[in-house]
């Protein structure tokens, strides 16, 4: 190879053969690391022998540089083991057996750091429980004024509700491109972007930026999706309708609602309102007949309350519908936040009449609490119920049992309506995710996470905070 002007000339292959006749090496391959050939020449010696890469090479083979011929020098760098087949299956075998776990190369390599700490803890009860130091809530809040970057998504937060499409302007989906049918394949909008996207395009769920208005996660297509769920953490603490402040606080007698409880509440609002409203009637009635209380030993050592309103009416055979909320005691004494559920059942016996019933479910154990958090869970026992007029009473013992387990619960409530009867009670209590994903606004919150977890106490749910708190000072009292 020459150099003249800073240009580099290749010489051909039958030169570089005639050329290194100057050297000697061996011509045996060897599984071990190649060494250097001894040079003769010891002005050579002290030379750097570099080998250019000969791109207009007649060795070049389809983009490859065809080495088959040549001879070279292997010289690890940084003690780095070469790299050839047998090194390769050589690794992959200590990987599978594990013999390379006490080689002393692996001692040079940076340690992890390290940490005795455990996760895990024992109840007494033989159960083992997480840390509560390691629950992570689906949509935790911001503690850190740092903690979210508001310029790389400025442009979102800031977007305004955009123009619909027609439902003209296009026959298939924007994103899959399949055609719109009537029945299996229906047109539906985006509520980010305003376009049209088939029903699987579009399955996702988001709060929107302020501007929009929205309160309840909307349907938005896939590609809004990716850009609206980092930011949903943001949102539902600042947006959701769990971040609000109530509007219906007044449960006294200056408000019309604070009478009489609808059976069926439409948000969680509305649970909201109904369950402070019958916990302040329980406590007028237990104030004035204390022997039909619940027992405070009871309530002290309630582990969660269910709090319901439900209508039953029929003969002999008798209907029962009616919505309502849950709270779990946490361990340090506070309430969680609540979850939404609905209660559909019957009962057999000797009875008549119909009555709305304000019903107060204590759970005694974390078993029974366990039994909330699944989707759907049954129950079935024993109750007398007695009504005349605005005030009645109902007595229940029964034994629920659903996905996350079983235990016992004792049913206390205020009634109103004309009904007596003893019957035998069998009722389905189910989990209203709808309902708890308008109000989160987390479509990943579970009902576990709500009970049992971390999730922060909603500021919309003060009003039953305070009636907790009243009837719980009414015992100390």
């Amino acid at each position: 190879m020459a150099a003249s002007g800073g240009k580099v000339s290749y010489a051909s292959l039958s030169n570089l053969k005639k050329e290194s006749s100057k050297y000697t090496y061996a011509d045996d391959f060897d599984d071990t690391a190649w060494t250097a050939p001894e040079v003769q020449n010891s002005e050579v010696s002290n030379q750097k022998v570099s080998y250019p890469f000969p791109f207009d090479s007649e060795d070049v083979i389809d983009g490859d540089y065809d080495s088959g011929e040549d001879q070279y020098t292997s010289v690890p760098q940084n003690g780095s083991p070469e790299v050839n087949l047998r090194n390769v299956m050589s690794g992959i075998f200590a990987i599978l057996t594990g013999r390379n776990k006490n080689h002393p190369g692996l001692n040079n390599l940076p340690q992890l750091p390290s940490s005795n700490v455990s996760f895990l803890g024992s109840a007494k009860n033989g159960e083992t429980f997480l840390h509560s130091s390691v629950y992570t809530p689906s949509a935790p809040p911001l503690f850190e004024p740092n903690a979210f970057n508001y310029n790389a998504y400025k442009d979102v937060l800031e977007a305004e509700p955009p123009d619909w499409l027609p439902d003209s302007s296009t026959t298939v989906c924007m994103q899959c491109h399949a055609p719109f049918t009537a029945l299996t394949r229906g047109r539906h909008h985006c509520r980010f972007c305003g376009g049209i996207f088939c029903r699987v395009c579009s399955k996702g769920r988001c709060l929107l930026p302020a501007k929009f208005r929205e309160r309840n996660p909307q349907r938005v297509c896939d590609t809004c999706y990716d850009r609206l769920d980092p930011l949903q953490a943001v949102l539902i603490n600042t947006i959701s309708n769990a971040a609000q402040v109530a509007k219906h606080d007044v449960t006294d007698w200056t408000c019309t609602r604070g009478w009489l409880n609808l059976p069926v509440g439409l948000s969680m609002e509305h649970e909201i309102y109904k369950s402070a409203n019958t916990l302040r009637t329980y406590c007028q009635v237990a104030r004035l007949n204390p022997e039909k209380s619940i027992p405070a030993a009871v309530l002290k050592g309630a582990k969660g309350l269910a709090i319901l309103t439900v209508a039953k009416a029929g003969v002999l055979l008798a209907y029962k519908l009616g919505t309502g909320l849950v709270v779990a005691r946490r361990s340090d004494g506070s309430w969680s936040a609540p979850s939404a559920i609905l209660s559909i059942g019957m009962g057999w016996g000797a009875q008549v009449g119909g009555e709305l019933m304000d019903f107060i479910i204590v759970m005694h154990d974390m078993k029974a609490v366990k039994t909330f958090c699944s989707r759907m869970h049954f129950s079935l026992g024993a109750g007398c119920s007695a009504a005349a007029g605005p005030i009645g009473r109902v007595v229940e013992a029964d034994l629920r049992a659903g996905e996350k387990g079983s235990g016992m619960c004792y049913t206390y409530s205020c009634s109103k309506g004309a009904f007596v009867g003893v019957s035998l009670e069998g009722n389905a209590v189910a989990t209203r995710m709808d309902t708890n994903l308008r109000f989160y606004g987390d479509p990943y919150l579970t009902t576990a996470d709500i009970l049992l977890g971390n999730v922060d106490r909603p500021r919309a749910a003060e009003p039953l905070y305070v009636a907790l708190r009243d009837l719980y000072f009414r015992l100390r009292c």
